[in-house]
């Protein structure tokens, strides 16, 4: 009895150290900024000068109505304006901490591992997420939100994978409502509505209906009832062109003309969509889903994303930067991948941020699509690998799951 008392705080003492370092290494980076937290200051001190809700119609950024409100609210703290914007990034910095432990746990629940196994799991992988060089460096260095729309997205899957639509419809409003990029989450959720006997038509309707409750203080400042969604709108011409940053196929037709070719790669995207589509309409409902499968399928949904949309930001491959090595401590096909994946987003994000060089990214393109074929490969052979069987079964025969 007295060694598994050990054994506990000795795990304690263990997660408290990584949460530490995590913590250090983000305190460290307090002295540190990139042009982009220069920019959420200035938009910051702007709201703090204002003072009342009418910041909502002068905001000076042009980023959405949540993030604005967050802004304000902050600014009641007794900190300067850097420090705050620090914060709001660390803030959803510990969201991961919460994704990363519930997605490992249920993932080593499901291959057959122990209740302490699992719990050791799931604090292995919140420290995997804490820790990622790119989960620090974007919050922790450029004070960017990525967190915000990716955690609370993850979030949202979770809750459908656990049959919870009502939550993972809020979690998904959330995502969507702090950056348009949540949007990308929307296929997956789309292929569990087409599966799934739990969620309804009828649950889309909590998106609006929360965005709007979250569009309260806009509308108290002044704005239409509709400004989140015309901004949103708006948010999609700010940018026209076909490549911006991220290292994808766009790199190498960089010059195209992006009124014609920003339209060819949404019906690219769609189109990769609709084929995978085609495949996994065919028996999805006749097998039993693990959380490794769906994860395997989200993060390659959200990849398509940015591999094939137009005008990519670098930070938006962000989501699977962060989760692909989670999958990978279960799956091992994807270890090797996970490694290429973040040292890509690692070295993208210097180039671009850290002074690491000229950003030109024509070589993290060829690893980037490497990543994106060995997902593409994993998800179609997940769904073609025939039924897997009831949780009652032996866990280490489940097929196109974790290992």
């Amino acid at each position: 009895m007295n060694h598994v008392k050990k054994f506990k705080y000795a795990e304690i003492i263990l997660a408290l150290l990584l949460f530490a370092v995590g913590l250090g290494i983000r305190i460290f980076f307090f002295n540190s900024a990139s042009a982009d937290t220069y920019a959420f200051e200035l938009w910051f001190r702007s709201i703090r000068e204002i003072g009342d809700l009418s910041v909502f119609t002068d905001f000076v950024g042009d980023y959405n109505v949540p993030y604005i409100a967050l802004m304000y609210f902050v600014t009641f703290l007794p900190f300067s304006d850097y420090v705050c914007v620090k914060l709001i990034a660390l803030f959803f910095d510990l969201f991961g901490i919460a994704v990363g432990f519930l997605f490992a746990r249920e993932l080593a629940l499901q291959a057959g591992k122990s209740s302490d196994a699992a719990r050791r799991f799931g604090e292995l992988g919140a420290a995997v997420v804490w820790l990622s060089p790119i989960t620090i460096g974007n919050g922790g260095y450029q004070s960017q939100l990525e967190a915000m729309w990716a955690f609370t997205g993850f979030l949202a899957a979770y809750m459908f994978c656990k049959k919870h639509p009502v939550w993972g419809m809020i979690f998904f409003a959330f995502s969507f409502a702090m950056k348009p990029q949540g949007v990308f989450f929307l296929p997956f959720i789309l292929l569990i509505y087409y599966r799934s006997q739990t969620v309804s038509i009828l649950h889309f309707t909590i998106i609006p209906a929360v965005i709007q409750v979250l569009s309260i203080p806009s509308m108290l400042g002044g704005n239409s009832f509709f400004y989140f969604w015309k901004h949103f709108f708006d948010q999609s011409g700010f940018y026209p062109f076909v490549y911006y940053y991220y290292p994808n196929i766009w790199i190498w037709m960089r010059d195209l003309p992006y009124y014609v070719f920003g339209k060819a790669g949404i019906g690219m995207m769609i189109t990769a969509f609709l084929l995978y589509t085609v495949r996994y309409a065919r028996d999805c409902r006749d097998k039993e889903w693990t959380l490794s499968m769906d994860l395997e399928l989200l993060l390659w949904s959200l990849m398509t994303c940015t591999m094939f949309l137009p005008a990519m930001h670098e930070r938006y491959n962000y989501p699977v930067e962060v989760m692909l090595p989670v999958l990978a401590m279960f799956d091992r096909k994807y270890r090797v991948p996970a490694a290429v994946i973040v040292i890509s987003g690692l070295l993208c994000n210097g180039m671009s941020y850290y002074e690491w060089g000229h950003a030109e990214f024509y070589g993290l393109s060829f690893l980037n699509m490497a990543v994106y074929a060995c997902l593409t490969v994993g998800v179609i052979k997940t769904v073609k690998g025939g039924a897997v069987l009831a949780a009652s079964d032996d866990a280490s025969s489940v097929k196109g799951g974790a290992v």
